[in-house]
């Protein structure tokens, strides 16, 4: 047994650059379980990975750092499996690069593979990444209502119209949790509801973002069921759906789905 993992151990911590340990997982058999087509997208979106422990070296083999961050339209074929890309950048380590520029052309191009639509990197450095700071979610937060829980599994049957006064309301949880379908690991995150529409109870909203707790997905699948739940059981006018997840293993996923063009404004909450 001490043989295999060491073996393992080995296996996982590749330097050198090596694109073939990215993984893409298709979108569709998910979206299709929730009655949505590719072709007929119910909702704009945008996936924001940043990867807090980025290092490679430069042409005089002198180690770089920087946060890497990169986008992945909504739309895209695939999503990327995260443990797979941890895996994948940390190839970058010993690996050499004449300017930062060939860095982000060549991640730019396997990400894009991999997701089958065109995805956009970009870094930031230690100093801009302190300056920006730590970022408070707007609205109000349901965490403090005094709610009796016990179902701890995926119900959206918690979700429902408290009173058909038309209301423009943002409201969020740092309580969520859910499970990773490939480690079994837990999920953390903070998720941001803002829709206009029939008034949602919030004890019902709570509720039901605390039954996925033992729910296991993938954190974009996560963001589009939210939003398909409440446009299903509520049906406001407009919706945007935020599930920002803690940093795991150096890397966090941010999760957009909305009815409009524009997204939230970006922030960086206190798990990431």
């Amino acid at each position: 047994m001490a043989d295999d993992t060491k073996t393992r151990s080995k296996a996982e911590n590749v330097t050198t650059y090596t694109p073939s340990l990215l993984q893409s997982i298709p979108r569709k058999q998910q979206r299709q379980t929730l009655g949505i087509t590719e072709d007929a997208l119910p909702f704009k979106g945008l996936d924001i990975w940043n990867a807090y422990e980025f290092t490679w070296l430069n042409g005089k083999g002198k180690p770089q750092v920087a946060m890497l961050q990169f986008q992945v339209p909504g739309k895209s074929a695939n999503l990327i499996e995260s443990r797979s890309l941890k895996l994948y950048l940390g190839s970058y380590s010993s690996t050499s690069f004449g300017h930062r520029n060939e860095v982000v052309s060549t991640l730019e191009s396997d990400l894009t593979l991999a997701a089958q639509a065109p995805v956009s990197v970009s870094f930031m450095t230690p100093e801009q990444v302190q300056h920006e700071g730590i970022g408070l979610l707007v609205g109000t937060s349901l965490d403090n209502l005094d709610v009796e829980i016990s179902e701890y599994y995926w119900n959206p049957d918690f979700i429902e119209i408290e009173s058909s006064t038309i209301v423009r309301e943002s409201v969020y949880t740092h309580l969520f949790k859910s499970l990773c379908p490939i480690s079994g690991q837990p999920d953390c995150a903070s998720i941001l509801i803002q829709y206009n529409g029939n008034s949602i109870s919030h004890e019902g909203l709570l509720k039901y973002l605390v039954s996925y707790r033992e729910h296991a997905e993938f954190a974009e699948q996560i963001a589009e069921r939210i939003f398909i739940d409440i446009m299903n059981r509520c049906s406001p006018d407009r919706l945007a759906v935020s599930a920002r997840f803690a940093r795991r293993g150096g890397i966090d996923i941010n999760a957009h789905r909305t009815h409009e063009e524009a997204l939230p404004a970006e922030v960086r909450v206190w798990r990431q």
